[in-house]
């Protein structure tokens, strides 16, 4: 017989289905293998799936698949993790969770009016002189760039350079990373704005990027000189992120929207 769990797809960093980052979240997967759950992920056509285990003291275990394995995690799934933890939780009105994941992080979840808001580790960052290279790849020279675990930043001085660019995607390809980073200062709509472009994972642009907040907040936040930041990314899609530095931790909040509630069946 195949073996079940339920499935949720939740819509993060925005109210409207339309916009922002939607993920998959599977819960009730008591003994359903790995192989399943890296299966739900061709099946569902998804780059990850987040699976929520059963409560285990104070703390809700959190795994991460992707077609190919186990994964670390990302940001908007663990927002819509958040979500059904949070807001779908057979009727229960939770106000906090702490997520504990298979590679041994906290990540605590709390309900912050319309939003919900989650810590996460700071990234480090360091200055590194491409300013040709992303020139070259990204069309706009920037005004600096620094370099993460997940990928490099390009920063601009202006958000209409943001707005408009059309990057080499092949050129951004062959950087070492993940992802290429580009942000600004935002205009009255946002403190910042921010684009991802990631085709080395199969994304040629990210919806809406959790992670590369945990870069580019502290980075933000020292340089306008204040520890909360609205971020708005600039995709088709487009989201919303309200940020803050608290030093060693960056908290990640957003809007979040429920789409999809049903049960999915997996291959043994």
């Amino acid at each position: 017989m195949p073996s079940q769990a339920n499935l949720f797809q939740v819509v993060t960093f925005a109210a409207d289905p339309l916009h922002g980052n939607p993920a998959f979240v599977l819960s009730g997967a008591r003994g359903v293998s790995d192989g399943a759950l890296m299966a739900a992920c061709s099946i569902l056509r998804t780059d990850v799936v987040a699976v929520l285990d059963d409560p285990a003291g104070d703390e809700t275990p959190l795994r991460f698949f992707t077609s190919k394995g186990a994964h670390g995690g990302a940001g908007h799934a663990t927002l819509a993790a958040a979500h059904v933890a949070l807001r779908n939780c057979d009727g229960e009105q939770r106000v906090s969770v702490v997520f504990h994941t298979a590679n041994n992080e906290r990540r605590p979840a709390h309900v912050d009016g319309e939003r919900i808001a989650i810590g996460f580790p700071q990234m480090p960052a360091g200055r590194v002189a491409l300013e040709t290279d992303m020139e070259t790849a990204l069309g706009t020279r920037p005004f600096e760039t620094w370099v993460a675990p997940f990928g490099y930043v390009a920063v601009y001085d202006h958000p209409r350079p943001v707005e408009e660019m059309r990057p080499n995607l092949e050129r951004i390809a062959a950087f070492d990373r993940a992802a290429v980073i580009v942000t600004a200062p935002g205009r009255d709509a946002s403190d910042v704005v921010i684009r991802v472009f990631a085709p080395n994972v199969g994304l040629p642009e990210d919806p809406v990027c959790g992670t590369a907040h945990r870069i580019i907040v502290p980075y933000w936040a020292k340089r306008l000189g204040r520890k909360t930041i609205h971020s708005r990314q600039l995709s088709t899609r487009g989201g919303d992120l309200w940020c803050e530095d608290k030093g060693e931790m960056v908290i990640i909040g957003g809007e979040s929207q429920l789409v999809i509630d049903g049960t999915i069946h997996l291959p043994d």
